[in-house]
């Protein structure tokens, strides 16, 4: 459980903050599975329209009402975002409620996947509003840790892990003095989790949440090519593609930031699972060659 679940109330206590603060009436709430970064439910109107509402301490009502702006950007570039139907704020919550994309989560990397993943980055190229900086966000995680993510003590607890964080060190060192301020949105969580299908295409990109991020897109490249680190011929296209928009070194803080990210999130929170030993597998991989190039 996050920070922002666990201080959410249910949805029956929430419904009623929406209907009497926010004017907001709802027929139903029901919690949704995943997302990391703000409570999630699934929506109904009173007359029968699906939707997805998130509620966060974190995020401001300003951030959230300059959603709608983002996806409207987004969409007019064939970037399949959710339309924002409305957003405020309940007692000390912000709220914002989208259109339910159609689609299920992408299982696994099809032939198409990628033309779609570099037109989708495409997309977000200039769109970044400013509030949020891509190369604060990514200098504090690597050197001090985040609000409870890429927390350095769970790598440094374990021995098997020390010398990922040690080589995690060694790349921000080495490489955030290289990473760019530039002005695209960044999703920040952009995997193959929150990619929606219906189909041979993605339909709906998912867990777009306030702030959003400005900086180098090609950090979303990284973020796919971390989850797909060993699958060969898609590593290579990707890795090629995100050099051809930033330089070697951000590209490795990127990672590294991944590494740290996902192995510290995977061993709080699901240790000893299948999926942690293959997120552990992964992060090896991509540390021997930062370790390399270090």
């Amino acid at each position: 459980m996050n920070q922002d679940q666990a201080r959410a109330p249910g949805p029956g206590e929430l419904r009623r903050l929406l209907r009497e603060q926010a004017g907001l009436d709802l027929a139903a709430l029901a919690p949704a599975d995943g997302g990391e970064s703000a409570s999630t439910f699934l929506a109904t109107g009173r007359d029968g329209t699906a939707s997805v509402l998130k509620i966060s301490p974190n995020a401001t009502a300003d951030a959230a009402a300059r959603l709608r702006e983002l996806a409207a950007g987004l969409r007019r570039r064939g970037y399949p975002a959710a339309r924002l139907l409305a957003s405020g704020q309940v007692a000390d919550l912000t709220f914002w409620l989208q259109e339910r994309l159609p689609g299920t989560v992408l299982d696994g990397a099809p032939d198409w996947l990628l033309p779609e993943v570099l037109r989708l980055n495409d997309a977000q190229a200039g769109l970044g509003d400013g509030t949020c900086q891509l190369p604060d966000l990514i200098a504090v995680t690597l050197t001090a840790g985040g609000d409870g993510y890429c927390v350095h003590a769970t790598l440094e607890a374990r021995p098997d892990t020390r010398e990922l964080l040690a080589v995690v060190r060694q790349t921000a060192d080495r490489c955030l003095p290289s990473i760019p301020a530039r002005g695209d949105f960044v999703h920040y969580d952009f995997t193959l989790a929150n990619l929606l299908t219906s189909g041979a295409g993605i339909s709906g990109v998912i867990d777009i949440n306030p702030p959003a991020l400005t900086g180098d897109r090609a950090f979303d490249l990284a973020t796919m090519l971390f989850y797909l680190y060993d699958r060969d011929g898609i590593r290579e296209r990707l890795r090629g593609r995100a050099l051809e928009l930033t330089g070697q070194r951000a590209l490795d803080a990127y990672l590294a930031h991944m590494v740290l990210r996902q192995v510290d999130w995977s061993l709080r929170h699901y240790p000893g699972t299948r999926a942690t030993a293959h997120h552990l597998r992964l992060a090896r991989l991509v540390t021997a060659d930062l370790a390399e190039r270090s």
